[in-house]
């Protein structure tokens, strides 16, 4: 199975063990491991990942089922409470994998428990902390580079020895992906309408009302430029208009995107149900 889609057959599982009453550690367990699924993803880190999965697999025919995650072992830098968290959910799942009724889902649990071992032995313990908790401000799409053309993005792509394989890149202000398809060496940026999703989400739980008013947009440009540290986040208006003043911090652009341009996008907030199964 292609590695993008046996993630999401991992987020399935997660979506299938979720609980409306559920008790508070579950929850946190459930959701950490959501975590490091999406971090792999919005990091573009499926092939590595991939490759990670192989060398596992060379290793010992009971790779997953004899190994434990210890929040001390080597490359385990980073927030002690990110360690002692992952080292609990890799304990959850590693009890599901061993129960009787989880035949039909010794894969994505392994996915999953590989995960964990990625993160913890390449020392990604600090960049998945500032994932999750960019996550859980609800901070805006994250971008892991920043062009000023169409030109200087597909040049870097073309010159990455190992791009990344889907991930968001800046260009100017606007959101592209920046695509790498292994197997046939194909490499792409485009246009992807991260923010006006982002827009259409937020606007539904954070009511924008603006910190600041502004007559003119280079008169808000120089008052983000002017911010020491600004927030992910703030909602300002210009010429009677709502826009998202925006941090790009990890590469170092702020931007404003206006409001309209989530119209016309909007968020299926209802899920399908998984299908029944057999206990």
């Amino acid at each position: 199975m292609p590695i993008h889609d046996a993630l999401i057959e991992a987020q399935k599982l997660l979506g299938r063990l979720w609980k409306e009453e559920q008790s508070p550690e579950r929850e946190r367990i459930l959701e950490c491991a959501g975590y490091t699924l999406s971090f792999i993803s919005a990091t573009g880190q499926h092939y590595r990942f991939e490759d990670f999965r192989k060398n596992l697999a060379s290793d010992s025919p009971a790779r997953v089922e004899s190994r434990t995650l210890a929040p001390n072992e080597p490359g385990a830098a980073g927030s002690a409470n990110i360690r002692e968290l992952l080292a609990r959910t890799h304990g959850f799942f590693n009890q599901l994998l061993a129960g009787p009724n989880c035949t039909n889902d010794h894969e994505p649990i392994r996915i999953l428990l590989d995960v964990f071992h990625y993160i913890v032995l390449n020392g990604e313990f600090v960049a998945l902390d500032e994932h999750m908790q960019r996550l859980e401000a609800g901070a805006p799409p994250r971008v892991i580079a920043a062009f000023g053309t169409q030109a200087e993005a597909t040049t870097w792509l073309e010159n990455t020895s190992e791009p990344p394989s889907r991930a968001l890149v800046l260009i100017g202000d606007q959101y592209h992906q920046a695509v790498y398809l292994r197997d046939i060496n194909h490499r792409k940026v485009m246009p992807w309408p991260a923010m006006e999703y982002y827009l259409a989400e937020l606007v539904q739980d954070v009511p924008p009302i603006p910190v600041a008013s502004f007559a003119s947009r280079e008169m808000a440009e120089a008052w983000l430029k002017a911010q020491a540290e600004p927030p992910d986040r703030e909602w300002v208006m210009i010429a009677g208009a709502v826009h998202l003043a925006v941090n790009h911090a990890n590469v170092q652009r702020r931007a404003l995107y206006p409001l309209s341009m989530a119209d016309g996008y909007t968020i299926n907030l209802e899920v399908e149900p998984e299908p029944s199964r057999p206990d």
